[in-house]
């Protein structure tokens, strides 16, 4: 069977701070994150595409905007212990499915280059 994947990309600037693995909380620290929403289909719409890259791209800078200049750690679903990317990717994967009406594949989130982490939500996984 023949399978379709889009994505769609945008730079979200934000500070975060996560607890180390010995649990000290590390200063918070802004980066630059590149986010990428990933989605996919069996088949083509009618139109050909996997999904509209501009409505999804929208969706995904908006939510950058909102989200730009702030402390992630204050994101009500964020738990102490910091906005990690991994929870980062989780909470844009559940604002892209609201706006969209459809969950992305995955999400992923680069903090920095070379470090990188997915969100696939629950029967999406790889």
């Amino acid at each position: 069977m023949a399978a379709y994947e889009a994505s769609v990309s945008v730079r979200v600037s934000a500070r975060h701070a996560v607890r180390a693995p010995d649990g000290t909380m590390e200063a918070p620290h802004a980066h630059a994150w590149r986010v990428t929403a990933v989605f996919g289909a069996g088949q083509l719409d009618d139109h050909g595409f996997v999904i509209d890259f501009v409505l999804a791209r929208k969706a995904l800078a908006d939510i950058g905007e909102a989200l730009a200049g702030s402390n992630l750690n204050d994101l009500p679903s964020m738990p102490p212990g910091g906005a990690t990317a991994e929870r980062l990717a989780e909470y844009l994967a559940g604002q892209m499915q609201r706006r969209l009406g459809r969950p992305a594949t995955c999400v992923r989130v680069a903090e920095a280059p070379g470090c990188q982490a997915a969100f696939y939500p629950a029967g999406l996984s790889p």
